[in-house]
């Protein structure tokens, strides 16, 4: 009956606002009304909660199974624990308005956007629809939820003034070989803190890094990253078979949480904002895709299982269409 209601107000205020006014008065009106009742209903929340953590592992494990990376299947669990610790109810009695009401809550208590919002969106919706495939509940409460909608924001590349910047603050050679490998491969982080020293080929130039999903692709060295690389492991001591460790014993494998502290680091030695390894790759996908490489080799470059992925980083660059809309429509 509360949806219905707000339902009954959105469409009152249709033509009156914009879309963007509509979804925040969508949201307020959610968060305003929680608590009341609109009509008898049932107030009180269970506190059985002991089967509901069993139907997220077996949904995790079947998430897993299904070829998900860890990473993903980590996130989906810290999305889901937060949902139920804060309902407190059974899966089967989660209704449409719990969850609308949980998102409304989480968007202003914690600041959060709309498109991180609508990823949590589609965290609950795997997880309800794949409770409903298994006949645990009868209806999927996240299946009436519209897709929350956001502006798309394009980020920026590093110059080629930033990336020498950077280039140029690297104390110690291993850092600058992580620079280059990040910038030459386009590789994921994870991709490149899995890779061990006998991964890479020197006379081909080249490595195979395990994407998303298990998937194999091979990625490439340019000069300069086979070079500083080679430098790097000539100049180890250490029995680690790992490509990169860190530098204090026992030379533990270099983990993704300590090459973006790295980055971290020398970007703010440079001033430089935002320098973390996703960045790379969008640098090196982008500057690909504004050079000529064909949409199709920076797909299979980038390791993107949709092409509509990649397409993001060939519409980019503003200047370059605006010289080719000179060429082809000058006059």
């Amino acid at each position: 009956m509360k949806m219905e209601l707000i339902d009954r107000v959105m469409q009152r205020m249709m033509g009156t606002l914009d879309e963007k006014q509509m979804q925040e008065l969508r949201m307020a009106l959610v968060i305003s009304l929680e608590g009341f009742v609109v009509e008898r209903e049932k107030t009180e929340l269970s506190t059985e909660v002991i089967d509901n953590w069993e139907y997220v592992r077996r949904f995790l494990q079947a998430f897993l199974m299904s070829g998900k990376s860890q990473e993903t299947v980590k996130q989906y669990q810290l999305h889901l624990r937060i949902l139920l610790d804060d309902l407190r109810k059974p899966v089967w009695e989660i209704t449409e308005s719990d969850i609308m009401e949980h998102l409304a809550r989480q968007k202003y208590s914690r600041k959060l956007s709309n498109r991180y919002l609508n990823y949590k969106r589609a965290v609950f919706g795997s997880f309800f629809s794949w409770l409903r495939r298994k006949r645990y509940i009868r209806e999927n409460p996240v299946e009436l939820i519209e897709p929350i909608k956001y502006d798309s924001v394009i980020k920026k590349p590093f110059t080629d003034e930033e990336r020498e910047k950077l280039r140029c603050a690297c104390q110690h050679e291993r850092d600058l070989a992580i620079l280059d490998f990040l910038y030459s491969t386009a590789a994921r982080v994870s991709e490149m803190t899995a890779l061990n020293r006998q991964d890479i080929d020197w006379v081909g130039g080249e490595c195979i890094v395990h994407g998303k999903g298990g998937k194999e692709r091979p990625v490439y060295l340019n000069a300069s990253a086979a070079y500083h690389l080679q430098r790097y492991l000539e100049d180890r001591t250490d029995s680690n078979p790992a490509l990169f460790v860190s530098y204090s014993e026992p030379h533990n494998r270099l983990s993704k949480d300590g090459v973006e502290a790295l980055l971290r680091r020398i970007g703010i030695q440079t001033g430089i904002e935002k320098v973390h390894p996703h960045r790379y790759r969008r640098t090196a996908i982008t500057n690909a895709a504004n050079r000529g490489m064909p949409l199709q080799d920076a797909q299979v470059m980038a390791g993107h299982a949709d092409a509509n992925t990649t397409m993001v980083y060939f519409s980019s660059d503003k200047s370059k269409v605006k010289a080719e809309h000179k060429m082809y429509l000058a006059s």
